[in-house]
């Protein structure tokens, strides 16, 4: 019968055959017979073993290294750095494998998800779900199906209010960005550098304001009732909110087709200034608009057509 041990005939003998020796490594330190290990500085307490406050108390030992300044490990800093590049390059390969195989499975939920992550906390946390568990539970699939339909209403609603927008003077527009621009510069001139409040036109209890030139909609003009959005004018178009009735976006129309002569008619009915919303008196009732406000809006024509002179 063919023997499976070794002949221990040696451990009599004293004949213990060659001795195997670990080899010598740059930065390696001896550590309870002769077994390699490499020390680090603890950067919590910076190699102190003390846990110090902000004012410079030391409030006993560090909790990292539990007092002893530094960490002992058994390879060196490199090779766990390249182990933690490698482990996460295969977490990161991992997680887009199971993405990818979630968003075969349900293309409109991960579509939904990957739009609105950045943006919507449900939505990472629902990518994280996905990447961590493979799937989604029954509740949260139909919640993100359901959100994602609910949006893709709201684009087609969106797709179809901007085609079927009214098309708006385009020739009124940039007379009434001009006089916003102005008005501007004159506020400017009047105040060097003095923060400028955007300038807004008041006409039948809405405003007609621009927009800011850092905001998202640069070049639009926004139509205010109080603190109710109506809509905005942008790309020769009004695009109406859902709270802007008919009446109101006829009363918007006619005001940017001709500013100037919407302006001073309103105030000649209402006795209201436009811009100011101060009361207008004698012959400014007349102009329709106060005699600051017309040089402020470079409407100062306005006093021809009443032989007033500013």
């Amino acid at each position: 019968m063919k023997e499976l041990n070794d002949s221990l005939d040696n451990l009599f003998t004293g004949d213990t055959g060659p001795v195997r020796t670990a080899p010598v490594r740059e930065n390696a330190i001896e550590f309870k017979g002769a077994v390699e290990r490499f020390e680090e500085k603890c950067t919590k307490c910076r190699g102190t073993g003390k846990f110090t406050s902000y004012a410079g108390r030391q409030l006993g030992p560090c909790f990292a290294c539990k007092g002893e300044g530094k960490f002992t490990f058994k390879t060196s800093p490199e090779a766990r750095a390249k182990t933690r590049e490698q482990k996460a390059s295969r977490s990161a390969t991992k997680a887009e494998q199971t993405w990818s195989d979630f968003a075969a499975q349900q293309p409109v939920a991960a579509a939904w998800i990957v739009t609105k992550r950045e943006s919507f906390d449900f939505a990472a946390k629902m990518y994280d779900a996905v990447v961590r568990f493979g799937d989604l539970t029954d509740r949260q699939l139909d919640t993100c199906t359901r959100l994602a339909e609910k949006d893709a209403a709201k684009a087609a609603e969106r797709a179809e209010r901007i085609q079927n927008a009214p098309q708006v003077d385009t020739a009124g527009i940039d007379r009434l960005k001009a006089a916003f621009d102005k008005a501007r510069a004159y506020a400017a001139a009047k105040a060097p550098g003095v923060s400028i409040r955007n300038p807004k036109i008041t006409i039948g209890g809405m405003t007609i304001s621009p927009a800011k030139a850092d905001s998202k909609n640069a070049g639009a003009l926004y139509v205010k009732a109080g603190q109710t959005y109506l809509g905005k004018i942008s790309n020769g178009q009004f695009l109406a909110s859902r709270e802007c009735d008919e009446n109101r976006k006829a009363q918007v129309l006619k005001f940017v087709a001709d500013p100037a002569d919407a302006a001073k008619v309103y105030g000649q009915e209402t006795g209201i200034c436009c811009v100011c919303n101060a009361t207008l008196k004698s012959k400014w009732r007349l102009r329709g608009i106060g005699p600051v406000c017309a040089e402020k809006m470079g409407w100062a024509g306005l006093a021809e057509d009443f032989g007033v002179a500013l």
